[in-house]
């Protein structure tokens, strides 16, 4: 019932109104904060806050100005796959080495000590 609630037009129309609204409230908050950060406020930030901060303003203004080149999910994943198979080999390779430094004697070989 709600998927189609929300299909109906009056109630998209009022989802992209209200996302307006929202989008434009949040530009002019963010305005204010990046303007009122000043040489006093850098200098007492840490580096991880720098490091950050710098990060995600220079990503905002590559995507403002369209100058951030497109990220291929596909390589992404490939690159997720990769990673994954070489966890799995390496804790096959730590089960193995675990399990033969712990073999216990087979049932009936015990030796007494």
């Amino acid at each position: 019932m709600v998927k189609h609630v929300i299909a109906e037009p009056e109630i998209q129309r009022q989802v992209q109104d209200e996302k307006a609204v929202l989008a434009e409230i949040y530009r002019g908050k963010a305005r204010r904060i990046v303007e009122s950060i000043g040489e006093e406020d850098i200098a007492k930030a840490s580096l991880q806050q720098k490091s950050i901060s710098s990060g995600v303003l220079l990503d905002k203004s590559l995507l403002l100005t369209g100058d951030i080149p497109p990220i291929r999910v596909e390589i992404l994943l490939q690159a997720v796959d990769a990673i994954r198979a070489q966890r799995e080999q390496e804790n096959a390779r730590f089960r193995a080495e675990f399990a033969a430094a712990h073999t216990l004697p087979a049932p009936g070989n015990e030796q007494a000590q």
